[in-house]
């Protein structure tokens, strides 16, 4: 039997909400504007609290810090009567505003319902770390009548600093119908790259990597809009624009949105170039009314995507060039294995080999030190066309490649590798899932919802990041708004097998060094360098090009303190040194 969706659990950074769903700040002007954030929500069945997906839903309202009575302060350096875990002690305060409190060890239905208790219109929740992550209800998550949204420490922090000064006003909710004039577009309704790593293997001209162009646009505003225009653009590696179209859009009626994609009446041209220099590619999609927005924080969306020889897979880059996670999840009702994997299928797969996987793991009760994570390479035979077929299945997952990854100290959420027991050529045309496995029911898998694929996924109809939940498989797995930060990394196909050991002589200097290290091998090709610390963290990702033998490395970022540095030549050859940094 076909299954697609799975239900999940959170540690970290929970979901974005739609465009119109928002936290903003109202006043004083240094606080205006959008912030990331996350809310109790009811469709959860954990909570009470208004459904902000109801146009009008909302609160808006001045700003208090309360007060439990507790003493001292908490880890974060919070005190922790503003905690708010026990009755209020300042409602006079509290009531009739929007109560400020801080995350740290009791629920957060529990924080919630006293703020209620204390007459409070709402609750802002200001996280501990700086990120935001999804509320469960709890024991009183039920009975939990007002609106609770949380923000991250550093966007707590600028709030409450602020609040020092004087009065500070928030908006939080739904603001549809709230402006004359306003218009959107969202993330979960616009298409992007089909992969954010693009293997340049993959990717040598215009038929081999394109994607599709679309996005909609929502009139939010009580007014209708005729002059509006949306327009889609990708900016190259070198910061100039490759794609540029512009679309003006008919009338748009209050409260009504327009689709600009393919089969439409309206559309942009597909995105191709003749050739993909390497580097981050960003595609952005802005909306512009023709006259001022009322509320124009969303009327851009932009995904990047990057071409290198290295690193397949759909989660954002940082900007070492590594795969990272803003999410860490793991199904509800777990009870031995889970697997977050993702997808490969490309009709020049046998140019390229898989070694291993990037993957992040996370736990708020579990120390990571000595931590096994399995990891697999399937190929995976069962035969259907896309999610809508009825063949859809995981009953015929070949395994060609294994490896295991013990964590040497607990690097929490931190991207780290881990190598197969060997590479493995790949295949044209054939489907392979590569997975990250836990058993430990404490430990979360890393995920990441700042780019989101529901778009792709409606259009293209093809499997992302399926999951594993006790040896049963979820093609769509917790949603192609959060996708598995897994990754795979890749080598030419031809390299595989040429070396019996593998490795080439080299050498590096200075030694210690300060900014700049020079890396001498005896090549001219171009190769990858992977440097991580004695713990196994990834802390950089980057290409060299060798001339005369020499390639240059800067490494004038990193902290002092040693590192090893894993140079693989495009042959598939690789030398390692270990490195002192100053």
């Amino acid at each position: 039997m076909k299954k697609v969706l799975l239900s999940l659990a959170v540690i970290a950074t929970g979901f974005a909400a739609q465009s119109q769903v928002i936290c903003a700040g109202v006043s004083p002007a240094a606080i205006v504007g959008n912030y990331d954030f996350t809310w109790a929500d009811p469709a959860g069945g954990d909570w009470t609290t208004p459904d902000f997906l109801i146009p009008g839903t909302f609160v808006e309202d001045t700003l208090v810090i309360v007060d439990d009575g507790s003493t001292g302060t908490n880890p974060q350096g919070n005190p922790v009567s503003a905690e708010g875990c026990f009755p209020l002690i300042n409602g006079v305060d509290v009531a009739g505003k929007i109560a400020v409190l801080y995350r740290n060890t009791c629920e957060f239905g529990a924080k919630a319902l006293n703020a209620q208790n204390a007459g409070a219109v709402g609750v802002l929740i200001i996280n501990r770390d700086p990120e935001v992550i999804e509320m469960g209800g709890g024991a009183d998550g039920a009975s939990v009548t007002i609106p609770m949204v949380m923000i991250s420490s550093t966007d707590g922090l600028t709030i409450t600093t602020e609040m020092l000064g004087g009065p500070v006003v928030m908006f939080l909710g739904n603001k549809t119908g709230l402006y004359p004039n306003d218009a959107g577009v969202v993330k979960g309704a616009s298409l992007v790259s089909k992969t954010s790593g693009v293997l340049t293997q993959l990717a040598q001209d215009a038929t081999e990597f394109n994607f599709d162009i679309g996005t909609r646009v929502y009139n939010y505003g009580t007014l209708d809009q005729s002059s509006m225009t949306v327009t889609a653009n990708i900016d190259g590696p070198s910061g100039a624009s490759v794609y540029n179209e512009v679309v003006t859009l008919p009338t748009v009626l209050s409260g009504d949105s327009i689709t600009i994609a393919p089969l439409e009446t309206l559309t942009f041209p597909q995105f191709s170039l003749a050739t993909y220099p390497e580097g981050v590619y960003t595609l952005s999609y802005v909306v512009d009314l023709g006259v001022a927005d009322d509320y124009d924080a969303d009327n851009t969306v932009t995904a990047s995507f990057n071409v290198q020889d290295s690193i397949y897979g759909f989660a954002p880059f940082d900007a070492a060039g590594i795969p990272v996670q803003n999410n860490g999840f793991r199904p509800n009702g777990n009870t031995s294995t889970f697997s977050d994997c993702i997808v490969f299928d490309s009709p020049n797969g046998s140019r390229v080999g898989v070694t291993g996987l990037y993957f992040q793991a996370l736990g708020t009760s579990v120390d990571l030190s000595g931590e096994e994570i399995a990891l697999y390479a399937y190929r995976w035979e069962d035969v259907f066309t896309d999610m809508n077929d009825a063949a859809l299945a995981f009953d015929n997952l070949n395994p060609i490649a294994n490896g295991f990854y013990y964590y040497p100290s607990d690097l929490q959420g931190e991207t780290v590798y881990g190598a197969f027991t060997a590479p493995v050529v790949l295949e044209d045309n054939q489907r392979f899932l590569f997975c990250a496995q836990t058993v430990n029911l404490d430990v979360f898998l890393g995920f990441n919802d700042n780019i989101d694929y529901t778009w792709n996924l409606d259009y293209y109809l093809q499997p992302l990041g399926p999951i594993e939940n006790d040896g049963a498989y979820f093609a769509a797995g917790f949603g192609a708004d959060i996708i598995p930060a897994v990754a795979a990394k890749m080598i030419d196909a031809g390299s595989i097998g040429l070396d019996e050991n593998g490795t080439i002589e080299g050498s590096a200097y200075p030694n210690p060094a300060k900014d700049v290290v020079t890396i001498a091998i005896e090549t001219s090709e171009d190769a990858t360098i992977v440097i991580t610390d004695l713990s196994g963290k990834v802390v950089m990702n980057d290409v060299l090009s060798f001339a005369n033998g020499n390639a240059i490395v800067n490494i004038a970022d990193l902290q002092s303190g040693m590192y090893v540095f894993n140079v693989t030549l495009a042959n598939g050859l690789s030398s390692q040194f270990n490195v002192a940094k100053n």
